[in-house]
């Protein structure tokens, strides 16, 4: 069966779209049965993934590279299906098409995202959706934001959810604190945020959390991974004058020493598709502490994560407490939760619906 996938954010950039493709399409070309061809607005070859095909052609800008190039290729090539895993897709597709949605969250906290992917969602992606012969969500919650917001069809949706890379596992948690200290002097207990700097990722509520620890005395303090994303500049400002530590952007190693030498990883988003950090820092053995309400993040953490109720700093001051008088027990049960999500799985699973999508 021949698969071509858009796998345009693999040749610019790197985070959480971008690895799901990586780990699922990596899985996908080690099947003799499939064709796994990856699509791309470059001008040179870009992920190099063993079994994959490479087509790539140049355009300025995604919206014209998908409508002119994508389409086109697709109607004289006619592979079995196309797989758009990032959401947008071409207006006019003319083979059967299996599309990912991450989440909705730019709809429902409209805030959170510029105005011109708030057009995206409510145009093209929506578009995607409705013309595609399976979506696949990452998440029930998003699933029923789906249902809920674009009456798309539950019997259109197979939900299939990300995995935990292999290498997040528990390790010298001793050693991971004297590396936290050597590089980024962390000398002191750490509550850990990880992921891109902007408004859907709740950080104003983790400051104000800060500052009050702060006050009161507390021996612990907030330290932020992550590039800036939209608004992102005016939010480390406001993170930086409460006295949370800011390292910006982490690779894969300091990532995984971070989550196995902080006390408590924080994710205080608005809204989240999936929730990966949360399972990565579970897998580390680190306890975990969300926000209520917070869509696919209270899904996948089912009942293993502390929930912060309310997003003011007293809230989350009182969930870090108890992350921190129950870790030894937070630390096991994560362990075992984050081991249920693994990426073989999830590509067995992405495999059967694009193979059911193509009959």
């Amino acid at each position: 069966m021949r698969i071509a996938v858009d796998a345009n954010s693999l040749a610019w950039g790197w985070g959480g779209i971008p690895r799901y493709i990586h780990r699922i399409v990596s899985r996908l070309a080690r099947d003799p049965a499939l064709q796994v061809t990856l699509l791309a607005n470059r001008d040179g070859p870009f992920a190099r993934l063993p079994g994959t095909t490479e087509v790539v052609c140049r355009r300025r800008g995604g919206p014209i590279w998908r409508n002119e190039f994508v389409s086109g290729w697709l109607a004289r090539e006619r592979p079995d299906v196309f797989w758009a895993p990032e959401s947008l897709a071409p207006w006019r597709v003319s083979v059967p098409m299996v599309v990912t949605v991450h989440d909705l969250g730019t709809l429902t906290v409209p805030s959170a995202k510029p105005v011109t992917q708030r057009l995206a969602y409510r145009t093209s992606v929506r578009h995607a959706v409705s013309t595609a012969a399976c979506t696949i969500a990452v998440s029930r919650s998003t699933a029923r934001e789906l249902e809920s917001l674009w009456s798309v069809d539950a019997s259109g949706i197979q939900v299939v959810h990300n995995g935990v890379d292999d290498h997040f596992v528990p390790g010298d948690r001793t050693a991971a604190l004297a590396e936290a200290a050597k590089r980024w002097r962390l000398e002191k207990p750490f509550v850990l945020a990880v992921g891109s700097i902007e408004p859907r990722k709740g950080l104003d509520t983790l400051a104000a959390a800060t500052r009050l620890a702060r006050e009161r005395g507390r021996d612990w303090e907030v330290v932020l991974a992550g590039a800036p994303g939209y608004r992102g500049q005016s939010i480390l400002a406001t993170a930086r004058a409460a006295s949370c530590r800011v390292l910006g952007p982490v690779d894969e190693g300091d990532l995984l020493t971070l989550y196995r030498a902080a006390s408590v990883l924080a994710v205080p988003s608005l809204h989240e598709g999936f929730g990966l950090t949360a399972l990565e820092a579970m897998a580390c053995g680190t306890p975990v502490v969300i926000a209520a309400g917070s869509g696919g993040l209270v899904e996948v953490s089912e009942g293993v994560a502390v929930v912060a109720e309310e997003p003011t700093g007293e809230a989350w001051i009182a969930a870090i407490d108890e992350a921190l008088v129950r870790r030894d027990e937070l630390a096991a049960a994560g362990v075992d939760h984050a081991a249920r999500f693994g990426w073989d799985g999830a590509a067995d699973a992405t495999k059967r619906v694009l193979i059911a999508a193509a009959r």
